[in-house]
């Protein structure tokens, strides 16, 4: 098979199942590309021993000749973003008090992933604390896009962006409240699908230490993969909410939703918030509207309309009294939060929001849910309009390394470092609805971008199979030159 570790997930499966390659060579190619060229990316944050690892597919390979009833995902090496619970490896949650933390169980979706024959290999970078559009700490260091090392990977899901960009995963298991799966699939020329919130668990997501589950609403967690096809199959797993159940998910499986291939209403906007997009990308996002509009679509420019400063408070509000809860009970600590987040990302009202969520009273607590749910009508009411709404991820492809906080340069502009990420990424998920992002195309200078395909709550397959057709619009993903694919991989 040519180059293994950039074969789709999809292809892997049929041909490991089908004996026409043994789960000992797949697991070998990847291990031996890691090593290759993990060294410049520095995507892989934590290694499994690689003969507990070889050792795992030889199994899984007598399993196919025993003709053992096999999972969907039947020997596939997999990364995991580092904060999900692997038991036996690193979980820092971007945490430094946590870098040197073993974890002793699975998270929920990562029991899914194994029980369906997933090998977890290792665990990948994410920002301090998962709190960044890069992922560098300074423990794991920075990691690197592999389009171009001197810019950035994406985050706080960035170093799964890149494994998946990389060929070091098949398919990785990220999160987002903020943009932390759609930023770095859109910097990788990747997809990502933030699914609908609470569609997945977050049992043993951002879990800390003898400490509750804190983190409940707005942090979605939701999968990366080189196509469509590959997310469909990865959310056949994680989606299963039938077979794997949980009392606080509600039963609705993934394969809910279907397009019927009907006619589709499509709403579109060039920007958010009035924020303005780098020229190049907009062009490259009006061609990809004009390759839609061909397909003789129905194509309108719409957005919902909200007051945007006070959702992006009551979201920050949310987020802040969540991450509080497992914080330690200190004076100041709002104080705190605010000068860390108003210092590091130059963001008042976003130090503001997570600051008084940090100090926040129950009945507070209990209203600005309340805004929550009032704020997903809103988007139900434009959503139920259209079958999908295409928007930019943010105002431009990923950037030079540069220090969190510090301005963007943007069609001669000065542009906010948060304005330019946060004001497309963050009131943009607020509602709960699934957002997927695909890649359409490069700029001249080699990076690829994207774009946000949103749709109503609880269509998150048939919004894949919208994402799946206009996927045969685009060149799709495209391996980055950067990477050395070696014979054996």
């Amino acid at each position: 098979m040519k180059n293994i570790v950039f074969t789709s997930a999809n292809e892997l499966v049929e041909n490991i199942k089908s004996k026409k390659i043994s789960v000992v060579e797949v697991v070998t190619a990847f291990l031996n590309h890691i090593k290759e060229n993990n060294s410049q990316i520095n995507a892989i944050c934590d290694l499994r021993n690689e003969e507990d690892i070889l050792k795992e597919a030889l199994q899984k390979d007598e399993d196919i000749k025993l003709g053992k009833q096999l999972g969907i995902l039947h020997g596939l090496p997999l990364t995991i973003k580092d904060s999900f619970l692997v038991k036996g490896l690193k979980n820092s949650n971007g945490d430094p008090l946590l870098r040197n933390y073993i974890a002793t169980e699975d998270a929920e979706l990562v029991k899914r992933l194994k029980n369906e024959g997933v090998i977890i290999i290792g665990k990948t970078n994410t920002a301090l604390y998962c709190i960044d559009w890069q992922s560098t700490n300074f423990w794991n260091g920075q990691t690197n896009n592999p389009y171009d090392l001197t810019r950035v990977a994406g985050g706080s899901s960035g170093g799964s962006a890149v494994s998946v960009s990389s060929g070091f995963s098949p398919l990785e298991l990220g999160a987002d409240a903020g943009g932390s799966i759609r930023v770095p699939a859109h910097f990788n020329g990747i997809c990502g699908l933030r699914p609908t919130e609470n569609f997945l668990s977050n049992r043993g997501h951002l879990k800390v230490p003898n400490k509750p589950q804190g983190r409940r609403h707005i942090v979605t967690p939701g999968p990366f993969a080189k196509n469509v096809d590959d997310l469909i199959l990865i959310m056949k797993v994680l989606g299963n909410n039938s077979k794997y159940r949980l009392p606080e998910l509600p039963q609705i499986d993934f394969e809910n939703s279907h397009w019927n291939n009907s006619p589709l209403k499509i709403a579109y906007s060039e920007t958010f918030n009035n924020i303005e997009i780098d020229k190049e990308y907009l062009e490259i996002f009006r061609k990809f509207i004009s390759n839609v509009e061909k397909e003789s679509l129905n194509c309108k420019i719409d957005h919902p309309i909200y007051d945007e400063h006070k959702a992006y408070t009551e979201c920050s509000k949310i987020i802040g009294f969540e991450i509080g809860v497992n914080n330690p009970k200190v004076p100041l600590l709002g104080s705190f939060m605010y000068a860390f987040i108003r210092l590091k990302y130059n963001d008042h009202l976003w130090a503001k929001g997570m600051a008084l969520g940090q100090r926040l009273s129950n009945i507070n607590y209990a209203k600005a849910i309340d805004f929550k749910d009032k704020f997903s009508e809103i988007y139900e009411a434009f959503l139920i309009k259209y079958d999908i709404w295409i928007t930019p991820v943010c105002a431009f492809e990923a950037y030079k390394h540069q220090k969190a906080g510090k301005k963007f340069i943007v069609n001669r502009k000065k542009l906010g470092y948060t304005e330019a990420i946060a004001s497309f990424t963050f009131t943009s998920a607020f509602s709960g609805h699934p957002i997927v992002v695909i890649p359409i195309g490069k700029k001249k200078n080699g990076m690829p971008v994207g774009v946000q395909i949103h749709s109503r709550k609880w269509t998150d397959k048939k919004l894949l199979e919208i994402a799946q057709y206009f996927e045969k619009l685009t060149n799709g993903f495209e391996i980055p030159k950067k990477i050395t694919v070696a014979k054996h991989s």
